[in-house]
């Protein structure tokens, strides 16, 4: 089985590239009714009344305090869940803040065609799960979603800009000596594609997923889509593709969990190319993984 790096963003037609949240909406249908809640479940929306009684953080808040957040995090890992070390912990961290935050960002792009802006965002930070909730400021309204191309960048560049400001925040407290780069990106990239993994545990085709994750990937920049690398097979004349992080993120090394997560770089078996047979597969997890 062969092993490729990620696609360079000019092997991806443009047009592809422009057609994301649309052949995203083709695996929503393809897929069982359940998979397609799971992903929605994750959209950002706008705060409940409780919530907007608390602190709203715009992003120079969520930026200025994350600091405590991982601390409390690292903490959290090593003393609740049984991390062994720090490393593991910090990259445990990683993995649950980029699914809070980066995980959702993703989703509301594919299920809305539109990405959300930083100035949109307002972030509530706690001191215990799920650490940070991720919410549109409560002040907008359905006027300013509207689309409109004459306006403001495309779609897919300002979603790179959202995503490039909250990993920086991410790098700078988890990355650098804490979290090495070919688990960090891996991570980021993980979470990004997350909502199609969750369509794929649910029926839709392995090989159109897949098409769909390259061409998403390809259009985020070369890091992110460094962070994967595509095992691949000849199947029925075709070469098809399975997604496989570049570095372990070292989840297995936790007590209660004494296995591999299907995208390892560490495992030796690829199920990606499998399709489920019943009407729901894997787990459905709260954080949309």
């Amino acid at each position: 089985m062969a092993v490729s790096p990620g696609l360079s963003p000019t092997d991806i037609p443009a047009s592809e590239n422009a057609g994301i949240p649309a052949r995203f909406a083709m695996q929503l249908k393809s897929a069982h009714p359940d998979g397609s809640k799971q992903v929605a479940a994750r959209v950002v929306g706008h705060p409940a009344a409780h919530v907007v009684a608390a602190e709203l953080r715009e992003f120079s808040g969520f930026e200025t305090n994350f600091a405590l957040v991982a601390q409390r995090l690292i903490t959290s890992f090593v003393e609740e869940k049984g991390a062994p070390t720090k490393k593991i912990a910090a990259s445990l961290a990683l993995k649950s803040s980029c699914q809070a935050i980066l995980n959702r960002i993703s989703v509301t792009y594919l299920l809305t065609g539109r990405a959300p802006r930083l100035d949109e965002l307002r972030f509530v930070l706690h001191d215990t799960a799920p650490w940070v909730e991720l919410f549109y400021d409560p002040r907008l309204t359905l006027e300013n979603f509207e689309l409109n191309p004459d306006q403001g960048p495309a779609e897919l560049f300002a979603l790179s800009i959202c995503f490039e400001e909250v990993i920086a925040v991410f790098h700078r407290e988890l990355g650098r000596r804490k979290v090495p780069p070919s688990v960090f990106y891996s991570t980021v990239a993980i979470s990004i594609i997350s909502p199609l993994l969750v369509l794929r545990r649910h029926g839709a085709k392995p090989a159109e997923v897949a098409s769909l994750m390259r061409a998403y990937l390809a259009s985020l920049g070369k890091k992110i889509n460094g962070g994967i690398i595509w095992r691949q097979r000849q199947h029925e004349g075709l070469v098809e593709y399975a997604p496989r992080r570049k570095a372990c993120c070292l989840k297995y090394a936790l007590p209660h969990k004494p296995h591999l997560c299907s995208t390892c770089s560490r495992s030796t078996q690829t199920t990606f190319f499998d399709e489920f047979q019943g009407p729901v597969g894997g787990h459905m997890l709260k954080d949309g993984r």
